[in-house]
């Protein structure tokens, strides 16, 4: 539980604490859909979590139970109830801007971080460009049109994203993560920070800014990749380049 609702998670593997936060409309089961669970949980204790409004956990509809202080809070909370004073976190598209969110709100839970698919310099486009539509047509129910703006096609999947959804509190976590503290300040990031992007992702000139402004952070950018093609088929490219960089927990 974390600020009265119920926050879901689950855990594989037995080493240092490594949580895996899911991105907009995605969900836990995913990262383990795709492979991510099994190939990281022969090294590390993989902490996989449902944001709140996604997956298992609780679907409030209010914007306001998603600020980011609060988002960030449950995440800390999950690591509460796992005993684990810190943790590596990696997170993709939203689920890196919660990472991010909690290296600068409670540097002392982050041995480190990986954001696939975001870029904190891209939160001024990134409003207008992708949160606004989405939370308008989640809030209107319209998948069709969020399909066609967002130019996704496959059937298969499209239906996948709609059953595991309730669009309204998908709609509220991205209105809750439309504020203006939705900024985070890449000079707040002192972990050790790797980033990876798709290379057809708008946000990869985004990417290198915040590569740029972090002192000895690395970046991947995954040949082909779109935004979700990079989570969902480049798992293995993913995973290659992300493990290779992975480092254990910091001394305190």
């Amino acid at each position: 539980m974390s600020r009265g609702f119920g926050i879901h998670y689950t855990v594989d593997g037995d080493g240092p604490p490594l949580m895996l936060v899911a991105g907009t409309m995605l969900a836990a089961r995913h990262w383990a859909d795709v492979g991510y669970v099994k190939a990281l949980a022969d090294r590390w204790r993989v902490i996989n979590v449902d944001p709140l409004g996604h997956g298992g956990s609780d679907r409030p509809h209010d914007a306001d139970s998603y600020t980011v202080d609060g988002v960030t809070a449950d995440l800390c909370a999950v690591l509460d109830a796992e005993g684990a004073a810190r943790a590596t976190v990696w997170g993709y598209s939203r689920g890196g801007w919660l990472a991010c969110g909690l290296a600068s709100r409670h540097p002392q839970r982050v041995d480190g971080i990986v954001v696939g698919g975001y870029a904190m310099h891209a939160y001024r486009e990134e409003v207008g460009r992708m949160l606004a539509p989405l939370a308008e047509h989640l809030r209107a129910g319209d998948w069709a049109s969020l399909w066609r703006v967002f130019g996704v096609s496959d059937a298969a999947f499209m239906q996948m994203i709609e059953d595991g959804n309730d669009a309204p509190a998908v709609a509220a976590a991205v209105e809750g993560s439309m504020r203006p503290d939705r900024f985070i300040d890449p000079a707040s990031i002192r972990c050790p920070a790797h980033f990876y992007v798709g290379a057809d992702d708008w946000i990869v000139p985004h990417v290198h800014a915040d590569v740029d402004s972090l002192v000895g952070a690395t970046v991947d950018v995954i040949g082909g990749g779109t935004h979700l093609g990079t989570f969902f088929a480049e798992a293995q490219p993913v995973l290659s380049a992300v493990t290779a960089r992975l480092s254990g927990p910091r001394s305190p």
